[in-house]
């Protein structure tokens, strides 16, 4: 006689970690097979901890994971300590909420005062924000994003704002202008970083933030002879390198896009910081228009900076396949075409909207080249190039993977900048003959302090003081200049050209996101005709595939990071999905409180069938359907990558509850649910789910 099988869910243990902000998740016993992968899989963006064999997550996580861990039918033991928790945190989630929308009605009532008011997209993202722990703002530029991140503050945080030193008196203005109430400090000088108080936002650019592991002392090492670091105790990552951090900070991280080097200082001083923000229930926004600058690892970068990687793709190993990475032959990547769910794994932490998906009546881009003439030694440059590397193509795939000597390019791209000054100052005539004002960007100095030297212009190049930025901004939107040149890493940030609707680009930065920054100084809220933006190539191969490649790049940005646009328009979401955390967390508490069954009675086992049942609904015959034949499609767990059966994000859940359905005869109402919703997305493989039939026509 065979024993049968086991059929009892599995017990996962909850309980609160020691500092408070972090849950720590256990299985109770040895889950193998596809048991092991639906328990990976649910609790997806957790981290694992080798100290205690556990995963951690924030408290802001575990409602989800909660669900998850239900939704694949394990059996769930909240402790009462962390079940508390939840309560005390979906009730700041709350009281946020309420009050990011005080603060919204306080800043359209300013702005009505101006005749102007906050977008119905404005007031979504403020909620959004209000009520995350770590996430990523990425709406298009000139729609408001710093708007949006000083409402969604709450009333009397102690705020922590990183940007670029050009943003910082942009910072000052709108912080005094939106929240009076907050206390300002701009710190400058390396070696000055502190911590804000409650009430006060604390203003630093990059090169402060405190590099918090010193290079000379072991780690552990808590004597830390000769450090002046006053924020650090010891010497090793985490939360032993932070003595005065308070709780609760809310850390505003301006064009993060600037963490796109995993191995930059920068990077690593921020994460350092951010961890232990977010360990002493703080809070880490980035704000960026371009999260995918080049490459999708950059991408990945800023996800970690925000903590938010782990919880969109599950690893780095998982983010390569979505992405289809594999290593290059000259080094670092090639990266193929992302898989559908990217997108919808972007949404999960990051709120993107378009321009054109918000502000429809906003005056959208047209983008045209003119070629032009370059001179006789300009274009014998070019073909040296192409000789000493090999041709085009291997110049393209250097380019890509940051191969090719900096000299090089350098070099001849600012002979190509400056064999275009003579074409680009005959068009300039034309615009100032119409009186037409234009603004000129280029990525070297020489054009720009060119037209420097014309009547009626002005210029902005790096070195240029805040408040010299201010009144050349303030001086061409009244009219007072002809035009305004300047180098797209300095003036393609943090100013408002709307009085132009020409931009010309004598050349391009080799990050597309940079020139799309600087197309939008002129395509902002209060922009009143359509945006004509001009490139000027030069007549030979080098430059007009160097082009190509850029506009490419820019290809990967909109087929991943704009596709997880949120056009949901729905402004009472974020409400609901509270009020049901809120009940969801009451319920915890009721059941931390009750004595534990035993799965092992009898009464249990026939509690536990109780739940279980055949598919009733004519979308439930087909989930039961789609489900074996997806799970008899895909005998190898996703291994191979065949676009057959499930992928491998899905396949975990999706083999334990086929092996469920099998083994038990049934499965529960929220089984069912999830079966209908996991199967939807295979509708090419097992056809449309009853009702979704029209989705083919339209």
């Amino acid at each position: 006689m065979t024993d049968e099988p086991k059929t009892e869910p599995k017990t996962i243990e909850l309980s609160l970690h020691e500092e408070g902000a972090h849950a720590v998740m256990k299985p109770r016993g040895f889950l193998g097979g596809d048991l092991f992968r639906a328990y990976r899989s649910a609790i997806e963006g957790a981290l694992f901890d080798r100290a205690t064999n556990s995963n951690v997550a924030g408290i802001d996580k575990v409602p989800a994971i909660l669900k998850n861990l239900r939704d694949s039918d394990f059996d769930v033991e909240v402790t009462p300590e962390l079940a508390a928790s939840l309560k005390t945190h979906t009730a700041q989630l709350w009281s946020d909420l309420q009050g990011s929308n005080e603060r919204a009605n306080a800043v359209d009532e300013e702005l009505k005062k101006k005749g102007l008011f906050l977008f119905p997209f404005q007031r979504i993202g403020v909620k959004w924000l209000a009520t995350q722990f770590g996430a990523l703002l990425a709406d298009e530029m000139g729609l408001g994003k710093t708007i949006q991140a000083l409402a969604a503050l709450p009333a009397s945080a102690a705020v922590l704002v990183v940007a670029p030193a050009v943003a910082k008196g942009v910072w000052k203005r709108e912080i005094g202008r939106w929240r009076p109430h907050l206390h300002i400090s701009v710190i400058s000088g390396r070696g000055n970083f502190r911590w804000p108080e409650p009430g006060e936002v604390v203003i630093i650019n990059y090169d402060i933030l405190p590099d918090m592991h010193k290079p000379d002392t072991k780690v552990g090492d808590k004597k830390r002879a000769g450090c002046k670091d006053k924020l650090c105790k010891g010497c090793g990552p985490g939360l032993d390198v932070i003595a005065d951090l308070p709780k609760g900070v809310v850390a505003i991280v301006d064009e993060i896009h600037a963490l796109k080097s995993s191995k930059a200082k920068r990077t690593l001083k921020w994460r350092s910081l951010a961890e232990a923000i977010r360990a002493r229930q703080g809070r880490t926004w980035g704000l960026t228009a371009t999260p995918l600058l080049n490459r999708p690892q950059e991408l990945w970068s800023i996800f970690m900076a925000l903590g938010i990687a782990q919880v969109a793709f599950g690893g780095w190993t998982q983010f390569l396949k979505l992405f289809n990475g594999m290593p290059a032959y000259w080094g670092g990547f090639d990266w193929g075409t992302p898989e559908a769910e990217v997108a919808e794994r972007i949404r999960k932490v990051c709120l993107r909207r378009l321009r054109t998906d918000v502000l429809p009546e906003l005056p959208v881009k047209t983008w045209r080249r003119l070629d032009v003439e370059v001179d006789e030694k300009t274009l014998r440059a070019c073909d040296k190039v192409l000789k000493e590397y090999g041709g085009i193509k291997k110049i393209l795939h250097l380019i890509e993977n940051e191969g090719l000597k900096f000299e090089t390019m350098s070099s001849i791209r600012h002979a190509l900048a400056v064999a275009k000054i003579p074409s680009l100052l005959s068009l300039i005539e034309q615009y100032e003959e119409q009186e037409e004002p234009v603004v000129v960007f280029s990525a070297h100095r020489a054009v720009v302090e060119e037209l420097g030297k014309r009547e009626g212009w002005a210029v902005i190049l790096g070195g240029v003081k805040a408040e010299d930025r201010t009144r050349i901004e303030d001086d061409f939107q009244a009219g007072k200049l002809k035009g305004i040149a300047g180098t797209i890493a300095a003036a393609g940030v943090g100013i408002t050209l709307t009085r132009s609707h020409h931009a010309i680009f004598t050349d391009l930065e080799w990050t597309p996101a940079l020139n799309a920054q600087a197309e939008d100084r002129i395509c902002r809220i209060g922009q009143t005709r359509g945006c004509v933006i001009t490139i000027l190539q030069a007549e030979h191969e080098l430059d007009e595939r160097i082009t190509e490649l850029l506009m490419r790049k820019q290809k990967l940005i909109t087929e991943t990071v704009d596709e997880a646009r949120d056009l949901t328009m729905v402004e009472d979401t974020r409400d609901k999905e509270i009020v049901e955390m809120m009940k969801a967390a009451e319920e915890e508490v009721r059941l931390a409180s009750l004595p534990k069954l035993d799965a092992r009675t009898a009464e249990g086992k026939k509690q536990a069938s109780a739940k279980w049942r055949m598919p009733k609904t004519p979308q439930e015959e087909w989930g039961h359907e789609a489900l074996t034949t997806l799970a008899k499609l895909d005998p190898d767990h996703a291994s191979e990558q065949n676009d057959v059966g499930f992928n491998s994000t899905d396949g975990g859940t999706g083999h334990s509850l086929a092996q469920q359905l099998a083994s038990r005869g049934g499965l529960t109402n929220a089984q069912w649910s999830l079966v209908v919703k996991l199967c939807r997305k295979y509708h090419r493989q097992v056809g449309r789910c009853p009702g979704d039939e029209n989705e083919d026509a339209a």
